[in-house]
């Protein structure tokens, strides 16, 4: 609450309009106080545009400024009172996507082992993770911290009402586990794995039934008939799982000099001591020349693009063994089913199961670019009477003014499911 706001009514409607995002006091006199809201890190954007929005759809006056970080800072002003906020990422910097996924995986685990197994709307459902007690689901301190910050943070989602009915979907599946088989313990495999289970495992949570055996699961969300990403990678870290420093570093150098250094910018642009400067240049590039950056990012995915397929064609063995240590991520000992959350129910997906008992047959493989997306890219796996298709993309997947071509070289890589044919 800011204090220094002496009329209830307007203070009153301060607080209504600027709810669901929550937000703390960092400085007050009696002309301004400055407050920070804090959000994922790639979000802030969205933040500030739709609590711009908000208070200017409640006839407030709203000033925008560059002041305040990359993001920028808003100035809301109530009669002779400033209100200057700020937007900075929570603990940890965040991002939406990891935001999202931890409401899929947290809220359901949270809700079970305190012994809730139905609610009647996603406000009751946030209500209650709220207060609800750790329940052993946080496997150590660090974990439980995080935990808290982003159950605290969870209504700056733009995708909260969808990932909080897609957590009731995964606890109606968490249910339906425990009538087959009585659950005694569930955990968070967030950063901590259970005792037992490899640090490398693909299990977003884990169950330990009653019998002492133990079940990991992989969870995704999204719509009923949509193929949500199995993989998320960048290309950095799939040039490295590879082995190929080589070409990793002849990609950083293809990049920089067909399209960082076109628009001014020196080598080491990001640097810490280089990047906002570099950022800002990049914008004002942007804002001039929006074709020619436009192209300039189709240009940087062509070349991106080119050099992962020329690596995953490079060698056979060394792609069937990224498939099976970085795509299936199989363990014996801790078995894994993958569930997808769509709306409030859920099924399971089997594309894993199905890529997982053909590498066997695998004979030859073929990388090469989609014919009709920019973005997309697929890879051949080819047997005598059989072709597993696997569907991947490389894409930007920053928010602005952080992504494209701010993004550099090292953009996302996802693995979208599979096609079979023969």
């Amino acid at each position: 609450m800011i204090s220094a706001l002496k009329n209830k009514k307007e203070r009153d409607k301060f607080e209504k309009t600027i709810s669901p995002y929550k937000y703390a006091v960092d400085a007050t006199t009696s002309k301004s106080t400055t407050i920070i809201i804090r959000s994922s890190t790639n979000d802030r954007g969205r933040v500030k545009s739709d609590v711009e929005s908000k208070f200017k759809r409640a006839n407030f006056i709203v000033k925008q400024s560059r002041s305040g970080g990359s993001t920028g800072s808003t100035e809301i002003i109530l009669d002779d009172h400033t209100v200057k906020v700020l937007y900075k990422p929570a603990a940890g910097g965040m991002s939406e996507t990891t935001l999202n996924s931890t409401i899929t995986e947290l809220c359901p685990s949270l809700a079970f082992m305190n012994g809730k197994k139905t609610f009647k709307d996603v406000n009751s459902f946030y209500d209650f993770i709220k207060v609800a007690k750790p329940a052993g689901v946080y496997l150590n301190s660090n974990d439980a911290k995080a935990g808290q910050q982003f159950i605290d943070v969870m209504p700056g989602s733009s995708k909260f009402k969808e990932k909080m009915e897609n957590a009731i979907g995964i606890l109606k599946f968490l249910v339906e586990k425990d009538k087959e088989s009585p659950i005694s313990q569930l955990y968070w495999g967030y950063r901590a794995k259970p005792t037992g289970v490899p640090t490398s495992h693909k299990g977003d949570i884990f169950i330990k039934f009653s019998t002492g055996q133990m079940l990991g699961v992989s969870l995704k969300a999204g719509g009923e008939k949509t193929a949500e990403p199995q993989l998320n990678t960048y290309v950095n870290k799939m040039f490295d799982d590879y082995g190929n420093e080589k070409a990793k570093q002849a990609l950083i150098k293809e990049v920089y000099a067909k399209i960082h250094s076109t628009i001014g910018l020196p080598e080491n642009w990001q640097d810490r001591s280089r990047r906002t400067q570099s950022i800002e240049l990049i914008i004002k590039y942007k804002k001039k020349y929006a074709q020619k950056y436009e192209d300039l990012y189709d240009q940087m995915l062509e070349i991106i693009r080119g050099r992962i397929i020329q690596n995953v064609n490079a060698s056979m063995p060394a792609t069937i063994d990224y498939i099976k240590k970085q795509i299936l991520k199989k363990d014996e000992s801790v078995p894994l089913v993958v569930v997808k959350a769509y709306g409030t129910n859920y099924k399971f997906v089997t594309d894993e199961d199905a890529l997982d008992g053909f590498i066997p047959e695998i004979k030859s493989i073929k990388a090469y670019p989609s014919k009709s997306s920019k973005q997309n890219w697929h890879i051949d796996l080819i047997g005598k009477k059989k072709t597993i298709t696997m569907n991947m993309t490389v894409r930007s997947n920053k928010t602005d003014p952080d992504n494209k071509v701010a993004q550099g070289y090292n953009l996302a890589i996802k693995f979208n499911g599979i096609t079979i044919k023969g």
